[in-house]
């Protein structure tokens, strides 16, 4: 073939050769648009991985509102709207990770019931780096505006410019539905997203479910607690009980 029609060709196959795989999520089937191996690591064990955070999501009414931060590829966010018909706002700042996304929120006809935006939540308002190691979709360990996630330094690969807001500034600009449960998984700033969430937190918000992984996770543990504590929550100790693994869940006292 000649350079053009060569080229063009490859992209087709590339194109093609992407899968969309169907898992089972309670007897409902999701499917996942799969373009990189780490991109099929969490749709594989969506059932396995965090059954604490399926135990809290099956908790929730089909009228609420779930705010999920560090949605990645969007597994839990899918299982929220599909499985339990809850409305999802899913946050995931890495540009290649939110590409796959949008496309599972289109592959499963939930336009409207996800609402998926490529930005970073922090304490305040700034434009600044998301540092990651490995840049592909899917991957995770990333940092917002610092070199260093729960695991430690990151040895950076690509540092791709995104916007970051304060929670509470996010919903005075634009209004979006207001939050009655929040997800936060984001390897690195968790306490400081806390902290630009502040108004909101004592405002709609009933649960949140904190991923606390990492080196120092039991001085974070210990700060988060204390912050969310001066806001009205308390640890679900009884949800703890049942077994959990990386998340704890905290309750409006």
């Amino acid at each position: 073939m000649k350079p053009y029609r060569r080229t063009i060709t490859r992209a087709l196959t590339s194109e093609k050769l992407a899968q969309i795989m169907t898992v089972e999520a309670a007897g409902v089937p999701v499917r996942f648009f799969i373009p990189t191996a780490r991109s099929f690591h969490d749709p594989w064990h969506i059932n396995s991985d965090e059954p604490e955070t399926i135990r809290w999501l099956d908790r929730m009414a089909a009228d609420e509102v779930l705010w999920d931060i560090g949605a990645n590829v969007g597994v839990y966010a899918l299982y929220a709207a599909i499985v339990k018909r809850i409305r999802v706002l899913a946050f995931e700042p890495s540009a290649s990770t939110y590409a796959v996304l949008v496309r599972n929120v289109e592959i499963n006809n939930l336009s409207g019931k996800i609402d998926a935006y490529c930005l970073a939540f922090d304490e305040h308002n700034h434009l600044e780096y998301l540092n990651m190691a490995r840049s592909g979709a899917g991957h995770s360990m990333h940092a917002f505006g610092q070199t260093q996630s729960v695991q430690g330094e990151i040895s950076v690969a690509f540092r791709q410019a995104v916007p970051g807001f304060s929670i509470d500034s996010f919903r005075d600009i634009f209004s979006p539905p207001p939050p009655d449960h929040i997800k936060l998984d984001v390897d690195s700033i968790e306490l400081k997203i806390l902290r630009g969430a502040a108004n909101t937190l004592t405002q709609s918000v009933k649960t949140v479910l904190v991923e606390i992984d990492g080196k120092d996770k039991v001085t974070s543990r210990k700060d988060i607690t204390t912050f969310l504590r001066s806001r009205g929550f308390a640890e679900d100790t009884a949800f703890t009980a049942q077994g959990a693994r990386r998340n704890v869940l905290f309750r409006r006292s």
